[in-house]
Formats: structure tokens, sequence, C-alpha cells
């Protein structure tokens, strides 16, 4: 036998990273899996030092400083101290504090012995800040004049601790504040920033209060993040700050009730801004406001350099002003579609046959209630669907299907009679390697019929809904025997099947479906489906390859338990 102690490096990593993985837990701030995390990590560290490297590494990679009221410094909400060997594991820390101790020092007296006890985090790259309160502390009688000074020395200690750190996140739940205090807020925060110049910021719960942000440190920011909370009365301030860094922002990602785009693309003289870096523009608006649409001179380019776009509110200009300039870059389109976005689409023929070059994944989401105008049936879409970015790889058609209604509402347009008409369409199509369908209700042999009509077919993400009608004369026992000699091989390049489960799911026939499909597909040997059901699904596919019914065929079954089936 192979001594444990002997495994190369890399092979332990492989284990370790197989225990967690299989686990799907992390340290997401539940307590109970960071608990059941470090139950599974903590056995390994002791079977030999390979492993204590390893699982260490992993164990300390995510730390907490709870400085509410002492410096408790440990994997999550563990209270324990770890030797400066472990703190050069710490990959990303955070730190929970009351903001009223930044401005009367007692931060500064908490994390004193951070930095004295030689608990640096050398290699931490991210660092978030979560405010619990803005209440003054009781024990401070007047507001400090030295509020500035004390945000500056802070702000050094951070830079000491952590002296790698390239990202910042700062998560504040709001709470009265004095008169005055939200403008050291922002001025905290600002600085705070300057370190990675990169801005990322999340209100907690409903947001109450403003802040007043210090606009003039905000200055050179390369990416901006902000998911506001409704609530949130200062959204100009934000629009302020990105419009101020125009000229050096590579990424913009915003969540709010109710986004101006406006705000975003002109100054306060009226003027079209560009964005000369901008790589990636995410946008999200939470209450779908419905608004006046602008219109941009046809000699402004705002976005040249666009790679990805994931616009998730109305489409705000009547032209194609944001996919002016970009064709050549355009990687990634997500796009919530009404009936004017369709018509400007085609008028315009923003997309044709090679106008994208780059463009590598397409998804289209539809408006609620804009399903009659815009597609009266299935293939209507998928024609139209089809036509945006045609020699895009990734293919997301869930976006579509996602408002028509559950299942049982489907009928025969979301049904399988509805979807087969759509189906040819994609036969032979010598561009999609990755194919979402994730609320259509997929038989077996709609499955079948999709990866052997996709030559580069590797990844599909559906839900089964069995077999439907047998071939005639064809005994559910001898299904494997039929399917092998009809359909194999095919599908070589298909390789992971994402199972998309619904309340309907028949789990031992989607089991069965896994079965049956890596029968005919040769490289098919990875099922994913979701957490909930994963220990089940395990269970019922050992079952079934143990069957007499798949007996023949266990060798190559069991390599689906070697992967999986995975989670999603």
């Amino acid at each position: 036998m192979f001594p444990l102690q002997k495994l190369p490096l890399h092979i332990v990593k492989l284990i370790v990273d197989y225990v967690v993985g299989s686990s799907r837990l992390v340290f997401d701030g539940v307590e109970e899996n960071s608990q059941a995390y470090k139950k599974l990590l903590w056995p390994l560290q002791w079977v030999c030092r390979n492993f204590w490297v390893v699982a260490s590494s992993r164990y300390y990679s995510h730390i907490r400083m709870d400085m509410t009221n002492s410096p408790i410094v440990g994997p999550r909400n563990t209270p324990i101290f770890i030797g400066s060997a472990m703190h050069k594991m710490v990959k990303s820390v955070d730190i929970e504090l009351d903001e009223w101790s930044i401005y009367s020092g007692k931060a500064l007296e908490r994390l004193a012995p951070v930095l004295i006890g030689d608990r640096l985090v050398p290699l931490t790259h991210t660092i978030t800040f979560l405010f619990v309160s803005g209440k003054p502390d009781p024990n401070v009688e007047a507001y400090p004049v030295s509020a500035n000074i004390k945000i500056d020395i802070f702000v050094d200690m951070i830079k000491q601790m952590a002296p790698m750190v390239s990202e910042i996140r700062v998560r504040p739940k709001y709470f009265d504040r004095p008169p005055g205090i939200t403008t050291h807020f922002g001025s905290l925060i600002s600085q705070l920033y300057s370190i990675t110049g990169r801005m990322d910021y999340a209100t907690v719960g409903e947001a109450t209060v403003p802040v007043e942000l210090t606009l003039e440190r905000f200055n050179n920011l390369t990416h901006v993040k902000f998911s506001l909370a409704r609530g949130t009365r200062n959204w100009d301030q934000f629009a302020r700050l990105t419009q101020q860094n125009a000229s050096t922002l590579q990424s913009i990602d915003i969540e709010y009730q109710a986004i101006d785009v406006c705000d975003l693309v002109k100054d306060s003289a009226g003027r079209f801004l560009t964005y000369p870096h901008l790589l990636k523009l995410r946008m999200i608006e939470s209450l779908g406001n419905y608004r006046r649409r602008l219109s941009v001179p046809s000699d402004v380019v705002m976005f040249p350099s666009l790679e990805k776009l994931f616009a998730r509110l109305q489409y705000p200009f009547d032209d194609d002003a944001l996919f002016r300039g970009n064709a050549a870059t355009l990687k990634s389109l997500d796009l919530l579609l009404d009936g004017q976005t369709v018509s400007m689409l085609s008028r315009r023929n923003v997309f044709t046959v090679d106008s994208h070059p780059k463009l590598q994944q397409v998804n289209l989401v539809y408006l609620d209630g804009a399903l009659p105008e815009l597609f009266p049936t299935v293939v209507k879409y998928m024609q139209f669907a089809l036509s945006i970015g045609p020699k895009a790889p990734v293919r997301d058609f869930g976006g579509f299907f996602a408002s028509a209604g559950p299942v049982r509402d489907y009928g025969g347009f979301l049904g399988n009679s509805g979807l087969v008409p759509a189906l040819p369409l994609l036969n032979d199509n010598p561009y999609i390697q990755v194919l979402s369908l994730p609320n259509v209700p997929l038989t077996f042999w709609d499955v079948i019929d999709l990866v052997k009509s996709l030559p580069l077919l590797t990844d599909l993400y559906a839900y089964p809904m069995g077999f439907g009608p047998l071939p005639s004369g064809v005994a559910k026992s001898k299904l494997p025997e039929y399917v092998r000699s009809k359909y194999a091989p095919m599908g070589e390049r298909f390789r992971c099947w994402y199972l998309k489960l619904h309340i309907i799911t028949d789990l031992p026939l989607a089991v069965k479906c896994v079965l049956l499909l890596a029968l005919v597909c040769p490289n098919f040997d990875y099922a994913a489906i979701e957490p909930s059901n994963r220990v089940e699904f395990m269970e019922l596919m050992k079952k079934a390859i143990s069957s007499k019914e798949f007996k023949p065929y266990r060798p190559r079954l069991r390599r689906l338990l070697f992967r999986g089936p995975q989670n999603c």
C-alpha cells in the first residue's frame, strides 16, 4: 500500500480540493456552513505534513476580525489567535467594526495589537469592511475634531497590515447619524478606495441616511461597483462620481431601483461623455422603470472598447448608441428586450453575420408582457435570437422563456410539441458549444436530437422531463441496448449536462436519462445537479448502475460516479 506521507503535493491538493469542492461549503457568512467547512478540513490537517500544509492553507484562507469589542482573529467566527505563519496563508479578510470607533480612535487601539503582534496578512488580496453601527459611542462626550487625522492613521494601518491588498469592499448598515458624520464616512471610504483604485460599495438592508461622498477624493478609479438598497437618496452623487472617472474606468457595475443612464453619459452641461477604456458595463434595475429614451448624435461613440455588456433595464437609447464603435471588441451580451429595442436592432442592422467577430456569449431576456408583441411563436424568437451574434458559441435561451409562467401553463408553446418546430433551426449549427435551455422541458429524445445536431456542443443546461412515448416495440428494460445500437457513437465533444430540476421532475427517470446519454456520448462523464438534490441523485445513480439493466455497461458508467454528480 502506498503511504499517504509519500503522496506528491499536487495529488494532496487534488484530494483536499475534492473533499471541500464536493461539499460546496465555503466561508460565506453563514455560521452553519463555516462550521461544517472547518469540520471537513480539520481532520485532514493531521494526516501528514503535506496534508497539513494544504488543508491549513484552505482553512485559513479567509479570516474574520471582529473589532466591535476586541480583535478576534481567526477563520470566520472562531475565536483563536493564529501565528504569523498562518497569517501568510490568508487571502481575504472580513473586518467588522463600529464606524464611530474610527473617529474616536478606539479602532486604532484595537488594531494596534494586530500590527505589534506580527499578525500581518502580507498576501491578502481582498478586505471587506462591514460597518455595523453609525451611532456615536456613548462614552465619547463630544464629537472629536481630530476625526480626519484618525481616519488617516486607520487607513495607514490597513496598508501596513495588508500591503498587497488589491480589492476593498465596503458594506455599511445605515443607522441614524448626527449631523456631519456622513461627511466623515464619505472621507473614510474615499481614502480606503484610494488604496486600490477600485470602488466596491453595497448597502446592507434599507438605506435611510444618505452618504455625503467627498467627490474630489475619488479620482482615477478603474472599477466602480454600486449595489444600492432601495431608499438610497443620493443616486446623483454616485452618478457624478462615475462621470468624474470616465477617462480611467475599466468596469462599471450598478444595481439600483432606478438607474438613470442619462446621469452616467451626460455631464452637467449636457455634453455626452466617452468612456475610452471601459471593458465591462453591468446595469441591473430592480423596479423596471420606463422613461424617455435618449437620442445620441451619430458621431458620438461612448463605449469604444466595451467587451462585456449586461443590461437588465429598459434600453436607454432610441438608437444604437450602446453598440457604436465596439463591434470589434464585444465578447459577451446580456440584453433586456422590448418591442422598440428589437425594432431598432433590426432596422439598423446592428448584428450581422460577420459584424462581431469576438462575440462569444449571448443571452436575450424579454420584458414581461412583451411576448405577443415580439414573437408570436417560439420559431420567430429562435430566428431572431440566432441572428444576434450568429457565430457565438455560448447561447442562452433561458431568458426568453423565464417569464412565460410555470410548466403547467406552457401548453403547446413551450412544451415538447411547441419546441420541436424550433429545434431544426439549430441543426448542424457549426458554432454552438454551450447551450442553455433552463426553463424548457426536454424529453430524453429531445436531448439526443440536440446533441446529435450540434457537432461542437460540449455543455447543455436543461431539465429532463423523462422519456415521453417510447419507440414502437421497445420495452423499458431494453432501452440501454436500443439506445446504444441506434445512436452510438455521437456527440464526441459533449461532456457535461447541467440538470436544472423542476418540482415535477422524476429523479429516477432523470438518472436513467443521464446513464443512457453516457452510453452513446463517449466523453460525457459529468452530470451537474443542484445541491439540494445531490445526495439523493448520487444514491439513485449508484443503484441504477448496479441494476441488471445496466450491468453490461458498468465500467463505462462508473466514470459518472467518479466525476459527480457535481453541483451546478
